[in-house]
């Protein structure tokens, strides 16, 4: 903690933002200008066995800045519900990760976001094999052969919520170094509860069937997918494209493509990270704001965190769900700040006790050829 004294504990919301997460949340489709931020990326098409595909969009920091670098240093993004690399909340923190402090930066899609659907078989947030594929595909790429490499994981929403899940059910085998969970649902039928009949649940509903169902362009390939996956499931799209629910997708689409579980309360709870919370070992930072709209307060399961020895909570009065503006005109984010800041400083801390380590094994090894020189 003492290494992130900069940031973590310095949040200021804007001041016209100030009065409930309803304004942020606004202000994150309406006036935040990051979406329309450049940033150049390049896309890793990961395929699975069962023909579907995943992919991860790189943004590298400038090729004079890896190379003065003594380490490498790596972290992957798990956006929330059909979120994307194209996200302004996902820009502004894969920009400030690569242009300010140094990392290279993924940002992980499931099945069908951002990207066509190619196999019948649906995303299911119940399953951690696509992130396990994504976080094994990052390691093989980006692991340095030369030099100490550090790998990171960033969680927003249900993004958060599948990167602890799959960290818990790993625990010491789990690839990533460190972590940091942003607005987690952690339960996802409590969250869904709590949510419904508020404008967020229709938003939500519409916005995830908006970039998985309703898209804009479908190839004729992608056209035949869909085919096989209403004779499958026996999912009927056109009466899908309609829903303005989340009672209504659930209802066409999750009691459909998931159907060996008894009841969708089954299905939600088998998905959440709650039940694996004391198994995660790596160093993780929380952070949930009182007044976020989506995912409510009452969610972060605050003393389950505290008594894993690993986790760090961080809950701020005004944040909204993922935004956490600032500054005057509020085009600011504080979380990417925070972020990078923690994740740095942990690599600090390693480097720091490999450097101690290394001494120590030397001062034994020193003191062992002197007890030796002596007797001889």
């Amino acid at each position: 903690m003492s290494l992130c004294k900069s940031h973590l504990t310095k949040y200021l919301p804007s001041y016209y933002l100030f009065p409930h997460g309803a304004f942020q949340a606004l202000w994150n489709v309406y006036g935040a200008r990051d979406t329309h931020w450049k940033l150049t990326y390049e896309r890793d098409y990961i395929k699975m066995n069962d023909g579907g595909t995943l992919s991860i969009d790189w943004a590298y920091p400038s090729g004079e800045e890896m190379e003065s670098q003594e380490v490498r240093k790596v972290v992957i993004i798990f956006p929330g519900l059909s979120g994307h690399s194209h996200k302004g909340y996902v820009k502004s923190l894969a920009k400030h990760l690569s242009q300010d402090c140094g990392y290279i930066v993924g940002v992980f899609h499931n099945r069908g976001v951002s990207q066509e659907f190619t196999s019948p078989v649906l995303p299911d947030i119940c399953s951690s094999e696509e992130i396990n594929t994504a976080i094994q595909h990052m390691v093989k790429k980006q692991k340095h052969e030369n030099k100490r490499t550090y790998f990171s994981g960033i969680g927003m929403s249900m993004g958060a919520n599948l990167m602890m899940k799959i960290a818990g059910e790993q625990g010491d085998n789990f690839a990533l170094d460190a972590m940091v969970s942003l607005n987690n649902p952690f339960d996802i039928w409590l969250a869904i509860n709590l949510m419904r009949g508020k404008p967020y649940e229709k938003f939500l509903a519409i916005e995830l069937k908006n970039q998985l169902i309703n898209k804009k362009k479908i190839s004729k390939d992608e056209e035949l997918v869909f085919k096989q996956m209403a004779q499958k499931f026996g999912i009927d799209f056109k009466a899908l494209s309609k829903i303005s629910t989340w009672r209504d997708w659930d209802e066409q689409y999750t009691k459909k493509a998931y159907r060996n579980y008894p009841t969708l309360a089954d299905y939600y709870f088998s998905a959440s990270s709650l039940p694996l919370i004391s198994k995660v070992k790596r160093p993780t930072l929380v952070i949930h704001s009182k007044d976020d709209p989506i995912i409510p307060i009452e969610c972060l399961p605050v003393n389950e965190c505290l008594s894993n020895p690993h986790m760090i909570v961080g809950i701020v009065e005004k944040g909204g769900h993922v935004c956490y503006f600032q500054g005057v005109k509020g085009q600011k984010r504080w979380y990417p700040l925070v972020s990078g800041e923690f994740l740095d400083a942990l690599i600090e801390l390693r480097e720091r006790q490999r450097v101690e380590r290394e001494e120590a094994e030397k001062q034994l090894m020193y003191s062992g050829f002197s007890t030796n020189s002596q007797s001889v």
